[in-house]
């Protein structure tokens, strides 16, 4: 990163921390455990999400780098307890995001395409303009066909039941709820909307504009109607369920905007779903900036793809929390009138150019001379 600015040395010690904090209580082997740091260190400082570029930053001592590459692939076999990794990871970064002063705890939900098929719907929580995914399920059509999951909607039935529990143990404030935040994708009236409502999971979604309501007795088209908010319309001309309604045009957007709430209304329901593009955002650093779209996948069944995926997520969520503030002179050197650069793109360039594999041996070693317990556990 050429930038005219003498960069400090981002010290791993703030990442350790926050992993050994994240795991503590997770029912896991102490070598699998540091053998899963090791690769997050090494993947927040690699190009790409390659097994070669990811083994040479492995922060271990070996007579050969090819070794590197042996031991990482052993770790990749090694089984591990991802749904109760995930599960502490969830409730940890909803803990270090959450504020008391909102009325809701934004949660992004939306579906995105990993390799070979495989696909996982994904919750994040808005973080920098960013969101930093919080919770997933790896899936593909063909578990569909074959009857291991009944139907697309149980899956998001199910997923949106977890991650609702999840947020709701971490909110101290009995009066906040999480608010789910939905693409038109999700707009299906009887299986998802109805049954959001009837769970009481507040959301905010958009609809697509083909979909008939009725507004005070009549029947109407969402194009024929003005732009602004409608209060308890009844979506759906067969399943009239009772929502708030809010119509976006811009002269900017060709395609305007048709939202629902059980919980907003009026311009707060725009006002909310606009965070929706932080997952798109999020998405993109994890398969561009952390390279995850060059994986190649030798083994591609599903727990193989469920571990690359949560070390991805996992590492860039601990990396945007560890250094978002540490990165500020950077940030402020950097950010001009003319260009911005996001601040999770500077945080994975001072890693890539700092963090050398020899550079992390140091840095690990001079903290364990130090005697710091983090790292003595592992």
């Amino acid at each position: 990163m050429k930038c005219g600015y003498t960069r400090k040395w981002v010290h791993p010690k703030k990442m350790i921390t926050q992993f050994s904090e994240t795991f503590k209580d997770v029912d896991v082997k102490k070598t699998s455990l540091r053998n899963l740091l090791l690769v997050v260190l090494a993947v927040a400082a690699a190009k790409t999400f390659r097994i070669n570029t990811i083994a040479s930053r492995l922060p271990i001592v070996v007579k050969k780098e090819k070794s590197k590459q042996k031991r990482l692939l052993r770790f990749l076999e090694t089984p591990l307890p991802l749904d109760a990794l995930m599960k502490a990871w969830c409730l940890f970064a909803c803990r270090s995001v959450w504020r008391r002063t909102q009325d809701y705890f934004y949660v992004i939900v939306d579906e995105t395409d990993l390799p070979n098929g495989w696909k996982a719907i994904v919750a994040s929580i808005p973080f920098r303009n960013r969101a930093i995914p919080i919770f997933w399920h790896v899936y593909e059509d063909e578990e569909i066909r074959n009857m291991t999951y009944k139907s697309h909607n149980i899956i998001i039935q199910d997923f949106c039941l977890k991650v609702n529990d999840l947020t709701l143990s971490v909110l101290r404030n009995k009066k906040q709820k999480p608010l789910f935040i939905f693409d038109r994708g999700f707009a299906r009236a009887q299986y998802v909307i109805g049954f959001l409502k009837a769970k009481d999971i507040a959301f905010v979604m958009r609809i697509c504009r083909n979909v008939g309501i009725r507004h005070q007795g009549n029947t109407k088209k969402l194009d024929d109607m003005d732009p602004g908010g409608y209060s308890n319309v009844l979506y759906h001309k067969q399943h009239q369920i009772q929502l708030n309604l809010y119509i976006y045009r811009n002269e900017d957007f060709k395609d305007p905007m048709y939202l629902i709430s059980n919980v907003y209304q009026g311009a707060e329901i725009y006002d909310c779903y606009k965070r929706r593009m932080q997952i798109e955002h999020g998405f993109r650093d994890i398969k561009t900036r952390f390279g995850f779209r060059h994986i190649v996948l030798k083994k591609p069944e599903k727990a193989r793809i469920r571990l690359l995926w949560f070390i991805a997520c996992l590492t860039y969520g601990l990396t945007f929390l560890c250094y978002e503030k540490t990165i500020q002179p950077v940030a402020e050197h950097r950010n001009t009138a003319r260009k911005l650069h996001a601040v999770i793109t500077l945080i994975k360039d001072v890693l890539m150019e700092t963090w050398t594999s020899q550079a992390l041996l140091t840095s690990l070693a001079d903290y364990r001379c130090r005697g710091d317990t983090d790292l003595a556990t592992y």
